[in-house]
């Protein structure tokens, strides 16, 4: 191992030891920024150093920033662009010209960001994603990006991400998620999502469930915030957009269209402009979401795999668009390797979790290596508390998701399905790469 990589190593192991809410599920107090604010003082202000784009919402946030990201890239601007989950490496969070930052970068950052972290000795507070959005401020300042794509982690309001100023706000589709932390209806959810705005900064607003559409518009027009409903514009700006629903799915178009939405109200684009950016659009991809990939070679094991997909989706919104991509692709009768953090496991989900089940000749429910895991028993009792499947599928439970992997390659016949989690998605997808050719 390299000095590089045992330097890299020793700060990820660092960054660990602040409480992280994706591995407990224990929301910090969302009422506070002190602490980012004082870090990234502390750091020279580097989120002032750039034009800002901000993103949030419940569903196609990192899609619609990664796609934004490589439209304002095209354009010749250097940019940043800071996401989150990542499946396999923490540098997918933090990309440079549509490049993972380099290791060097991340480390030079990381470890001038712990080190005043370490001196506050704990007041004010600072979360694991407090620490992880000060690098990326850090590393975007170190690398002179003009324009930086911030999605948020977790609201808008009190995210982490929301202390800036910024030359356009985007809001994705809303839904129930994270409703410990955000509030248990539609209307609670947008309202904090909403606390990104700026007076006078227009708002770029996705397709939305009909009834927040007029409180929305509501909502701004008292905030004083310029507001542009995608489904209102998109036709006006792109009248032959050349996007087929038959080859893109329905939550990658409404990505693409607000992306090309939020480019035409911060450039005016000419014709030849919005063609390049059409073109663009359709060849962003983003791993570990409706990521469909064919002929994966397990090396381990010398078996391949001839179709698999991956979507880390796990509210009800995005388990319907699974289940409806599997049925536009014809991806049944699969093998279904499910697995879900236990808090996930609300009511309004066991609708959507049946239906997929349903496109299952195999049901392999497993549970993942994480303390936030449901167990495959309790995930199989969760989903057929109320009903039992209308078929028969073979069901088996795994007490690992290497395990459940094996299983699924038995019936090779059969595409194989990941999904209900992130988390799950990333293990998957590191276990097939140890050795794999795809």
């Amino acid at each position: 191992m390299s000095l590089s990589d045992k330097e890299f190593l020793q700060v990820l192991s660092e960054m660990e030891s602040w409480s992280n809410y994706e591995i407990t599920a224990k929301p910090r107090d969302l009422s506070k920024l002190d602490g980012i604010r004082l870090l990234l003082k502390d750091l020279g202000s580097p989120h002032k150093k750039f034009k800002i784009i901000h993103i949030a919402g419940t569903n196609g946030k990192g899609f619609t920033a990664t796609i934004i990201s490589s439209l304002l890239c095209g354009q010749g601007f250097d940019t940043g662009c800071y996401t989150s989950p990542h499946l396999t490496d923490i540098r997918e969070r933090i990309t440079i010209n549509n490049q993972f930052i380099s290791k060097s970068t991340f480390t030079q950052s990381a470890s001038l960001v712990l080190k005043f972290a370490r001196g506050y000795r704990g007041s004010p507070y600072l979360s694991y994603f407090d620490i992880l959005t000060a690098i990326a401020f850090h590393a975007f300042m170190t690398e002179k990006m003009e324009w930086v794509v911030l999605e948020t982690g977790l609201g808008g309001l009190a995210d982490s991400t929301n202390v800036t100023a910024k030359k356009l706000c985007v809001l994705t589709r809303i839904g129930l998620d994270h409703q410990e932390a955000l509030g248990n209806s539609l209307r609670e959810i947008a309202a904090e999502k909403i606390g990104i705005t700026i007076p006078g900064v227009p708002i770029i607003v996705a397709d939305q469930p009909p009834e927040l559409i007029p409180w929305l518009a509501q909502q701004f027009g008292k905030l004083k915030v310029p507001y542009y409903f995608v489904d209102e514009i998109f036709d006006r700006y792109y009248p032959n957009n050349q996007l087929s629903s038959e080859s893109f799915s329905k939550p990658r178009m409404a990505c693409i269209k607000t992306s090309l939405c939020a480019m035409d109200v911060l450039f005016n684009g000419k014709i030849s402009d919005k063609q390049k950016w059409l073109e663009i659009t359709k060849q962003v991809k983003i791993r570990g979401r409706l990521e469909l990939r064919r002929n994966v070679f397990w090396r381990k094991h010398g078996k391949l795999i001839n179709t698999i997909l991956f979507d880390g989706g796990h509210n009800s919104d995005a388990l319907t668009a699974l289940v409806d991509f599997i049925s536009v692709n014809k991806l049944f009768p699969c093998t279904l390797i499910l697995g879900m953090a236990a808090d996930k496991l609300k009511p309004t989900l066991r609708i959507p979790l049946k239906d997929l089940c349903e496109k299952a000749e195999n049901l392999i429910f497993t549970t993942m290596s994480s303390p936030r895991s449901a167990t495959a028993e309790s995930l199989e009792i969760f989903i057929t508390k109320c009903a039992k499947f209308q078929h028969s599928p073979k069901i088996l439970h795994s007490s690992s998701v290497e395990e459940s992997l094996k299983n699924a390659i038995l019936a090779v016949d059969k595409p194989v399905v990941v999904a209900g989690s992130f988390y799950l998605v990333g293990e998957v997808i590191q276990i097939l790469e140890n050795g794999s050719t795809t």
